[in-house]
């Protein structure tokens, strides 16, 4: 994003990229901090779903066999989910990574600006962009971290999480509030478009899925 492509409204700043073109270029999971590469011989469905929200509102799009895919409000911005139906865990909560830097599925608005909120970020701060890659699985809440899990997945169970399923949003459009230095900026608004990829031999959870 430049500053070409902010429109000023009063204390509101709207940012419109290209993020929509350049998910057309780069494809599936790029960017993704652990990508195992799927299995040469499994076929892969998937679908697209575009949205719009709008702050501290939630959005939910059903897909697959038994999945959902949803925006949960968050401070500054929302949280990429993925639920099973019937489950109310996050299955795609191992996304990595899980310390020093923002995880891809937390979209917040200070992420798209400078150290001190003065302007767009220049690279002072250290935050994924308008692409958010996520991996998720049946297995996560169950056979992988289930109830009672006191550790954190293996290298072998994170690399079947990321073999399952994964995600690509793309930020379209994104209204930012509170631009005054010195404050956290937020997101009053955000246009996205996600794409989803899941095994095809996958039926759900209650038809014998993993």
């Amino acid at each position: 994003m430049t500053d070409a492509g902010i429109c000023r409204r009063s204390k509101v700043r709207s940012y419109v990229g290209s993020a929509l073109s350049a998910w057309c270029l780069v494809g599936p999971a790029t960017g993704l901090v652990l990508a195992a590469a799927p299995a040469a011989d499994t076929r892969y469905s998937s679908t697209v779903i575009q949205g719009e929200v709008t702050e501290g509102k939630a959005f939910e799009k059903v897909f697959g066999p038994d999945f959902t895919f949803r925006l949960q409000p968050i401070p500054h911005g929302w949280s990429v989910e993925v639920r099973v139906r019937g489950r109310e865990d996050d299955i795609s909560r191992f996304t990595p990574p899980w310390h020093s830097v923002p995880n891809p599925r937390d979209i917040e608005g200070w992420h798209f600006r400078n150290a001190d909120n003065s302007g767009p970020n220049d690279g002072s701060v250290n935050a994924p962009q308008e692409q958010r890659d996520f991996i998720f699985s049946p297995e996560v809440g169950s056979t992988i971290g289930g109830q009672g899990s006191n550790r954190w997945p293996t290298p072998e169970e994170m690399e079947r999480v990321a073999a399952f399923g994964r995600g690509t949003l793309f930020i379209a459009d994104l209204t930012l509030t509170d631009l005054e230095p010195g404050q956290t900026a937020g997101i009053a608004r955000m246009k996205f478009q996600v794409r989803l990829w899941w095994p095809a031999s996958y039926k759900g959870t209650r038809q014998g899925g993993p």
